[in-house]
C-alpha cells in the first residue's frame, strides 16, 4: 500500500490514503479476491485496465472508471459480487473502492482525481 492521498479536485475530498497499485497482469488478476472486506480510505488502482469483475468476492465495491488523466469516465456504486463493469469509451484506469465512497465523496462523471 501506498500512503499517498487521493483527491477530488472539485470539492476537496480525500478520496483515499492507502492505494495498493495493480499494475501486473497478475496482480489485475488477482485483485480484491484473496480480501474480506475494504476498509473506509483503501483502495485499490488497476491500470491499465478497461473493465473489472467482481466474481470470487465476498463483498461490494464501488468502480470509478478514469481516463489517462484520472478524469472520470463512469461511476459505478456498490456492485455486487459475481457481477461484470464495462468500461466507458476513453478508460484508461480503474479505482476500486470500498462500497458507499462514491456516494460520500460526491464523486461525479467529470470530476478530476488527484493523486498527492
Amino acid at each position: 500500500m501506498k500512503n499517498k492521498q487521493l483527491v477530488n479536485q472539485r470539492n476537496g475530498y480525500i478520496v483515499s490514503t492507502q492505494i495498493e497499485y495493480a499494475d501486473t497482469w497478475l496482480s489485475r488478476l488477482v485483485g480484491l479476491l484473496a480480501d474480506s472486506s475494504l476498509k473506509k480510505h483503501e483502495a485499490l488502482w488497476l491500470s491499465p485496465c478497461k473493465s473489472v469483475h467482481t466474481i470470487g468476492m465476498r463483498f461490494s465495491i464501488d468502480v470509478v472508471f478514469l481516463d489517462k488523466y484520472n478524469r472520470i469516465k463512469k461511476l459505478g456504486e456498490s456492485v455486487k459480487p459475481f457481477r461484470f463493469c464495462k468500461a466507458a469509451k476513453g478508460t484508461y484506469s480503474v479505482l476500486e473502492l470500498p462500497s458507499g465512497i462514491i456516494q460520500s465523496a460526491g464523486l461525479q462523471r467529470g470530476d478530476k482525481l488527484l493523486l498527492q
